[in-house]
């Protein structure tokens, strides 16, 4: 109902992506970080065609979705892209699960659990224990997890808690459990477990202490984790921002595949060499601030992609016998022709050239 409202309204485009931002997005994340309770993806993209609708106006797009939610600094428009918006929050709860430290969110959401909380995580023990599943925050959370395991931790991680997770589960969780970067130590090139004798504050008994030298034995074989690792620098250690951060990191990894956009292999097409990626960064980061008008922003940003539509891709979609240029009719209207080469245009390009030394007193 609120995008009915707000698309009455005569909108640029980058003012239809800001009314996202302001209007849809706070609601949403409201909802996010206090009801983690969605288990299947089908209502994103139900709410992305409602939001791409609402930014192209019920017309086709002319830009991918991707392009669209990228970040400023690599050429994007920034558009929220509410399902790695849904997963970031996810994060910012799981952090509790991962850290282990406020015990009374864990006893509350971990009543009916008969393993530790990284034993679910790590060791996959929601085989053994399928009502983990069955509580419907923990089941939304756990889904949002498997998708990234892997792509954040490809190791055995340093934040792991073999004792928690080895450890048999009480009704009120015990704190302070010993990390594997806590309980490992250096031997030549290769880690290995710190002995008993070092370990008897930190361990139960000396079963315990063989569960976790087994553990160990396991994750051996996956690889330790030695320096921090993105979820670390980006989740576990700030106190402030995790969500922003954690979207920027999953937004990198969504888009990884438009970083070189085909509108910038076009663009190198049509003036015959190589535009080097720093030249395309530095547009980005530094090119589009020359000016504060969005509505000048908003037309270098269409011209950049292509956004007009020429005679020749007008020829294609309505299979049309001509495709010359509107303006000399002599060459095909491709959109380098239409903005450079056109004789026609060249000549106004010149005359605006001529105004602007003119204007500006600047000597020929």
């Amino acid at each position: 109902m609120s995008l009915e409202i707000w698309s009455n309204l005569k909108l640029s485009l980058l003012g239809r992506i800001v009314a996202i931002k302001m209007n849809v997005l706070p609601r949403m994340l409201f909802l996010f970080q206090t009801l983690q309770i969605v288990d299947k993806m089908d209502c994103f993209k139900r709410w992305q065609k409602d939001i791409s609708k609402f930014v192209w106006q019920g017309k086709k797009p002319r830009i991918k979705f991707k392009i669209l939610t990228d970040a400023k600094e690599i050429g994007g428009f920034a558009l929220p892209d509410l399902k790695l918006y849904y997963e970031s929050a996810a994060f910012c709860w799981l952090k509790e699960w991962l850290l282990l430290e406020n015990t009374d969110i864990l006893d509350l959401e971990g009543f009916n659990n008969v393993f530790g909380w990284h034993a679910y995580l790590w060791y996959d023990k929601v085989k053994a224990h399928k009502a983990f599943r069955n509580h419907i925050v923990r089941k939304a959370l756990f889904n949002v997890w498997l998708r990234y395991k892997d792509l954040l931790e490809n190791k055995t991680p340093r934040w792991l808690s073999p004792m928690e997770a080895k450890a048999l589960k009480k009704l009120n969780m015990e704190v302070k459990w010993p990390k594997y970067w806590e309980i490992l130590e250096q031997d030549g090139d290769r880690l290995k477990l710190q002995s008993f004798e070092k370990l008897k504050n930190k361990v139960r008994d000396w079963l315990h202490y063989y569960q976790i030298m087994e553990a160990f034995k396991l994750d051996r074989k996956n690889g330790f984790q030695v320096e921090r690792s993105k979820l670390e620098t980006e989740l576990l250690e700030p106190k402030t921002k995790n969500l922003s951060r954690m979207y920027n990191l999953l937004l990198k990894w969504n888009t990884q595949d438009e970083t070189v956009k085909s509108a910038m292999i076009k663009w190198a097409q049509d003036i015959g060499h190589n535009i080097m990626f720093a030249d395309w960064e530095q547009l980005w980061t530094t090119g589009m601030k020359f000016t504060a008008c969005n509505a000048l922003r908003e037309n270098v940003m269409k011209m950049i992609y292509r956004w007009y539509i020429t005679p020749v891709k007008l020829a294609k979609i309505y299979h049309l016998p001509d495709n010359k240029c509107w303006k000399c009719k002599e060459t095909e209207g491709t959109f380098f022709h239409l903005w450079w080469t056109c004789p026609k245009i060249k000549a106004f390009w010149e005359m605006i050239y001529n105004e602007l030394k003119r204007y500006l007193n600047i000597p020929s």
